[in-house]
């Protein structure tokens, strides 16, 4: 595919040479480079291209981009697997300081790092790799997401290291609107319950203590760090009511739940608030009457969440997902961050927020956006050729297309994966909501009998 795209691009480059521009080619205000400059920066890096070749083509690859344009040409080319001299560039033209190239990629290698050493005997330096991302600044969209990213990772270890206090900082310096911040939320509401958990190097305890003194709260086993699982009694008695301090950090501890739990029902991290927040309200002295309301609520919700996961299924079979793609780049040229916002808007259509956290989906979307996009641009650049040139780029097209199909259908293929497991996952938790909210009922039956409930049952 590497060489049908060099060859498309190529041939797109020279249908700008056909426009008279009254400029000096090839110096930085050049209005040639500066469109290539806007296009690498905004995830177009055919139409970069494109832009670039044909300013070498005018200058003879004399031409002198800033430090900022060379980085982003290289990283276009980078996006399509090119080489610059592939496009008849000499790479000292484009090269850059050592120190500029390593920074637009060391924020990645540094967190890739961090993770990999969470996950030794000695973590401390992956948490100080890590803690140095959190309290950076960053100013480029995917570089905060890392950040955010880094922020969850942090949380969350901490939380299961029973350093709830640490934990909580940093679930709350997750950006409020970020694609992380629904798991944020989730965790700052566990960190919340128990804010008196430090880690066990502070208490000076072993990790059989720390058990003990967590007894009274929920804690997770499951390999999911959302699904904080509800089935290990965090009251050690499934009726006990919380008073006291245990009171007050429940009272917290909803805060960021309740913000959550009116969040789009598909999403995994609203649906286990779902069943979090009427679990624990049932340990809240006089709010048995709420607990079942949620309950209701949660099966309710979770019903038409699996009606529309499967309408979604649906959807993609019968190539909905694609025709969203296309449409939507067809309306909007801003961007990807301007298309993926628009595409999430709607309800159904914007299902991809499911999707998009999967890496080999990214990356097969991105495959799949940019063919369409250098289809479009071939197409729209045969008016004014002659017919011999007409018919290279029909043969381009053709090669294309043939990569576009093979894409389109691994695209499918990941996005069923997802949906489907999405539905098995809620119909697991649908199930649960029905469970809890029968018990509630044989409790309520039991009370009416005057049967006095056994502890010893629960």
């Amino acid at each position: 595919m590497k060489s049908t795209i060099l060859i498309a691009c190529l041939a797109s480059s020279v249908s700008t040479l056909l426009l008279a521009e009254s400029y000096t080619p090839g110096s930085e205000q050049d209005p040639k480079l500066r469109a290539a400059y806007f296009n690498a920066q905004t995830h177009k890096p055919f139409d970069a291209l494109s832009e670039i070749a044909s300013v070498a083509q005018k200058t003879g690859s004399h031409f002198s981009p800033s430090d900022n344009m060379k980085t982003a040409f290289q990283a276009a080319a980078n996006e399509l697997g090119l080489k610059v001299e592939d496009i008849g560039i000499s790479p000292s033209v484009l090269r850059t300081p050592v120190d500029g190239m390593d920074a637009s990629v060391g924020i990645y290698r540094n967190y890739n790092l961090g993770i990999s050493l969470l996950n030794t005997a000695s973590p401390n330096d992956g948490i100080k790799i890590l803690s140095d991302m959190s309290t950076s600044e960053f100013v480029k969209h995917d570089e905060l997401l890392l950040k955010d990213k880094a922020n969850l990772t942090l949380g969350y270890y901490f939380l299961e290291h029973d350093d709830n206090t640490s934990a909580a900082n940093y679930f709350r310096s997750v950006r409020r609107l970020s694609p992380y911040a629904n798991k944020a939320l989730v965790g700052l509401g566990w960190a919340l319950l128990s804010p008196r958990a430090t880690s066990l190097k502070e208490r000076g305890e072993s990790s059989d203590s720390s058990a003990a003194l967590a007894g009274d709260y929920l804690w997770s086993g499951s390999d999911d760090e959302v699904a904080w699982s509800r089935r290990d009694a965090p009251f050690r008695r499934a009726w006990a009511v919380a008073k006291g301090e245990k009171e007050q950090d429940l009272l917290a501890a909803l805060v960021p739940w309740m913000e959550l739990i009116s969040r789009d029902p598909l999403d995994p991290a609203v649906q286990e608030v779902m069943l979090i927040i009427p679990y624990l309200m049932l340990h809240w002295d006089g709010q048995e009457a709420r607990s079942q309301q949620y309950y209701v609520s949660a099966v309710a919700r979770l019903k038409q969440a699996r009606l529309d996961l499967t309408a979604i299924e649906q959807d993609i079979r019968s190539g909905g997902l694609l025709k969203s793609i296309h449409d939507a780049d067809a309306v909007d040229d801003s961007g990807w961050d301007a298309w993926l916002s628009d595409l999430t808007a709607n309800r159904l259509g914007g299902y991809l927020s499911l999707l998009i956290d999967r890496a080999d989906f990214r990356y097969a979307l991105t495959q799949y956006r940019q063919l369409n996009h250098i289809h479009v641009r071939l197409k729209s650049s045969i008016d004014g050729r002659s017919s011999e040139n007409n018919a290279v780029v029909r043969n381009v097209m053709a090669e294309i297309e043939r990569h576009r199909s093979d894409w389109s259908a691994t695209l499918e293929k990941l996005a069923l994966e997802r949906i489907i497991e999405r539905r098995q996952y809620t119909e697991a938790y649908s199930a649960e909501a029905e469970f809890a909210l029968a018990r509630n009922y044989e409790r309520l039956y039991q009370q009416l009998s005057g049967v006095a409930w056994s502890e010893s049952e629960s």
